[in-house]
């Protein structure tokens, strides 16, 4: 009971701090509308729309971006997207629509961080410790003010890492297959990116894990179980970016160097790419730690610390990044290597606290343990303060002259009066938040040349198509465009539709073959000027593999759920068994 009674007292303070992030926008009624706020908000208002008019569609875009019909969710996270949109579907409201997510977002990293500590086998104090230091750390601060996706990945990223601490701390089980698939599955359901990285960070705990175990083959065994979980549980994600990229994709935009958006420590107040002094001072304390006392460290800890700081290397400017990508340029589609740094995050975090938590148990002292606690408690409110102002600097702006936030450089501003961008965006008519500004973003869109760059194509061809149509979607979810061709007197008329290798198109009731219409450098319909008036419909006809691939998703899920209930049957009908009581004679 006094366990349960510490679990919920500190899941309780990671909801108040959770919360206290949350303060700059609800004392202020604040919409932070950054760089990414586009992108994503478009993503999440069309699983949303999909999810209330009951028109589905994996594929297409049929009411966001412009319902210009060019797939996004099912290259990024679409079962993200989708939980996302139900959520914006009951809230039909962008502000609490973001205070929702961000709160989820501060919650999951402090909670998984917990989680992780716990795990590592670190006492209650330091545990809650490390998981609000966490919270308030550059990537999952970056999501509440930028939309920079990482944070959202990088909130539930410490998930990933307690199956790999249970394969060096368990000689005899080190994998637990559900448990180590579910939570890959989960960060690939989110972020692939950040699976990814989750995966080639676990690589050294598993060698370690797979030197210490008892029985290899039988580690081996319950690793490919776990990979097969995985899969299972994520095989709509592969099996459907694998599908969009039989087209030639045009792919996000390359960063010109590397080194620009690579991390740094310093002494200063933290930013995006800058640790601060806390996170600076708590990174070079476990440097000195791991160097200085390799030979009394545990086996953990020397994996955790060396791990951590091995990324926090890759991901600084101090790696040469820039001479390496003279060499292979291909790796510019990092972006930004700030995304690289929430490894070292949350494993130097957690070798901190591993390397606290030993040393307030060596000591006997009531008063000095007392006294580390506070210390602690001292760092953690300084730690959250710093990234609570990065959130209340961005959230004034939604009262000021320019309620969108200074680095929407991309972004086409469609409207200049504050108070109609404010009145738009808080419209329970969650379409007209796109009716004040707009971004021709080209990610994912299908090319036949050799085009990087398709911003001002999509610009032109999409944003600012001067053809005079109605878009709507069809009972079978598809995108119908109807116009009158005797508006323009070209030979040709240019939609402002997209068209992948599994779109059809059908005009005037007659399904087209490829070789009836063109496309252009980025995918969009070209067809004859007939001079009357048209009804095209263009829809997407998934491959019979993405179809067995949801069911197997789906049915992988029912047999987790039916799993789990099962062993908490077990469990309940355990615990209720009455104890035998011994009687005098």
């Amino acid at each position: 009971m006094q366990v349960k009674s510490k679990n919920i007292k500190s899941l309780s303070i990671i909801i108040i701090f959770a919360i206290f992030f949350l303060s700059p926008q609800i004392f202020q009624r604040s919409l932070i509308v950054a760089n990414d706020w586009l992108f994503h908000m478009n993503r999440y208002y069309e699983t949303s729309m999909q999810i209330q008019t009951g028109h589905y569609n994996y594929f297409q875009s049929l009411f966001g971006f412009n319902q210009s019909g060019r797939i996004i969710n099912a290259m990024y996270g679409a079962d993200f997207a989708y939980f996302a949109g139900a959520i914006l579907s009951l809230v039909k409201s962008w502000f609490h629509f973001q205070l929702i997510l961000n709160f989820l977002c501060f919650f999951s990293a402090g909670f998984s961080m917990y989680l992780l500590a716990k795990s590592a086998r670190i006492s209650e104090n330091v545990s809650l410790f490390c998981g609000i230091i966490y919270m308030g750390t550059p990537l999952v601060i970056w999501w509440s003010t930028t939309q920079g996706f990482t944070g959202v990945g990088a909130a539930f990223l410490p998930f990933a890492f307690i199956p790999a601490v249970k394969m060096v701390q368990n000689p005899r089980n080190p994998i637990q297959p559900l448990l180590f698939g579910g939570v890959i599955a989960l960060l690939l359901s989110i972020h692939v990116f950040t699976a990814f990285l989750a995966v080639i960070a676990i690589i050294p705990f598993f060698c370690i894990g797979f030197y210490r175990a008892q029985n290899k083959i039988v580690m081996l065994i319950n690793a490919m179980l776990a990979v097969i979980i995985a899969i299972c549980l994520s095989m709509n994600t592969f099996v459907a970016m694998l599908e969009v990229q039989s087209n030639t994709l045009i792919m996000p935009l390359v960063a010109r160097d590397l080194y620009g958006g690579g991390t740094f420590l310093s002494t200063g107040a933290m930013d995006y790419n800058n640790f601060g002094l806390i996170l600076s001072t708590l990174f070079l304390i476990q440097l000195v730690v791991t160097i200085s006392q390799w030979k009394e460290l545990t086996t953990l800890e020397k994996v955790i610390n060396v791990t951590g700081l091995l990324f926090l290397i890759v991901s600084s400017k101090y790696f040469p990044w820039n001479h390496l990508t003279d060499w292979f340029p291909s790796l510019l589609s990092i972006q930004f290597l700030r995304r690289l740094a929430s490894i070292p995050l949350v494993l130097l975090v957690l070798g901190f606290g591993i390397t606290i938590d030993r040393g307030i148990q060596m000591v006997k002292n009531i008063h000095f343990k007392k006294a580390s606690l506070i210390s602690l408690s001292v760092i953690a409110l300084l730690s959250t303060t710093n990234g609570w102002q990065l959130i209340e600097n961005q959230a004034r702006r939604w009262n000021s002259s320019e309620p969108l936030s200074g680095d929407t450089r991309a972004a086409e501003i469609l409207e200049d009066d504050e108070n109609k961008v404010r009145a738009a965006l808080s419209d329970s008519d969650l379409s007209k938040a796109f009716t004040v500004s707009q971004k021709p973003t080209s990610d994912y869109l299908p090319t036949n040349t050799n085009l990087q760059n398709g911003y001002s194509a999509y610009s032109k061809e999409i944003l600012h198509n001067d053809l005079n149509l109605n878009k709507e979607v069809t009972a079978k979810s598809e995108l119908k465009l109807t116009w009158d061709s005797n508006q323009s007197d070209e030979e040709n008329i240019l939609l402002p539709v997209i068209i992948y290798n599994n779109s059809y198109v059908e005009l005037n009731g007659e399904m087209l073959s490829s070789e009836d219409y063109t496309l252009s450098e980025i995918g969009s319909l070209i067809l004859s000027n007939n001079h009357q008036k048209n009804t095209v419909i263009v829809g997407y006809q998934p491959s019979t593999l993405f179809s067995i691939s949801l069911f197997i998703k789906f049915i992988s899920i029912a047999l987790v759920v039916i799993y789990l209930l099962y062993q908490l049957f077990k469990k309940l009908k355990k615990t209720s068994k009455p104890k035998n009581k011994r009687t005098r004679s």
